[in-house]
């Protein structure tokens, strides 16, 4: 179970190869069907990404866990170089075959965001930004990302993550659709049940409709995803609780219909120490 009070790493070394193996088979149908990004992407997540990361021509980039690299290339399109890593070999060559037209401006590379050393690797104070887009909640643990992110920054640059928001959007909650008979006039009404949060265990869920499998969510209240930042030095200085528009029509049981809760969080983050191996 998670810690309430930090991300713990799971007593199940053999979980981060079943969510390896997971996302390199369902790869293919995620890249199909996402493209160049769905709804969550083109309205909360990219929007959201951008607006915090803020990214300026030239700079160096560092996508962790990239998927078919939609949000990479937008970055080179913004003017950045990107290096983009994903523990998926097959998502890798599914961003690769999206970006032919982006070799002098993307590098892809297979890196699991869980191997410090890994990461390390990367190099040392190399890049101006790292961005992580809905995927801290895929990762066993995000200890050994949040303690490398100071080490790989430049002096003065920032990390900026979206994730699932843990309050309202986890596998502790469920989409309610309700009849209402208010006063002999009948309205439907849609709410969000909330039934576990502090101590939610990891569990798998689907991600996209129609999916061939459905892949591990490691649930982290809020607390325990900022608090492991700041144990490593990472302030935060930048937050975002995009939502959808008000719909023209409810759709049960879609987050079009929830315009007043947010489905996602995002936060930028700076160093404030240096990486101490």
């Amino acid at each position: 179970m998670v810690s309430t009070n930090a991300d713990t790493p799971l007593d199940r070394p053999d979980l981060n190869d079943e969510t390896r193996d997971i996302w390199n088979a369902k790869a293919d149908f995620w890249d199909e069907r996402m493209g160049e990004g769905n709804a969550f992407h083109r309205q909360l997540v990219g929007p959201a990404a951008e607006r915090l990361l803020d990214v300026q021509p030239g700079e160096t980039i560092l996508d962790i866990a990239c998927g078919n690299g939609q949000f990479t290339r937008r970055m080179a399109d913004l003017g950045a170089r990107v290096s983009a890593t994903d523990f998926s070999e097959r998502f890798l060559d599914r961003a690769r075959s999206r970006s032919a037209a982006y070799a002098d401006r993307i590098e892809y590379r297979q890196v699991d965001a869980t191997d410090a050393e890994a990461l390390a690797a990367l190099g040392n104070q190399r890049f101006d930004a790292i961005v992580c887009l809905m995927a801290l909640m895929d990762m066993t643990t995000i200890e050994p990302l949040m303690a490398t992110i100071p080490h790989l920054l430049k002096p003065g640059g920032r990390f900026v993550f979206v994730i699932q928001h843990p309050c309202f959007n986890s596998n502790g909650v469920s989409m309610v659709s309700e009849l209402i008979d208010d006063g002999g006039e009948e309205h439907v009404t849609h709410s969000l049940k909330l039934s576990r949060y502090l101590t939610l265990p990891p569990g798998k869920g689907m991600g996209m409709p129609g999916e061939p499998a459905a892949h591990y969510y490691f649930h982290r209240p809020l607390h325990a995803v900022l608090g492991t930042a700041f144990r490593h030095g990472l302030v935060m200085d930048g937050i975002d609780e995009p939502a959808f528009p008000e719909p023209d029509e409810p759709r049960p049981f879609s987050w079009l219909t929830y315009s007043d809760i947010p489905p996602v969080f995002a936060a930028r983050l700076r160093a404030t120490t240096s990486f101490q191996p």
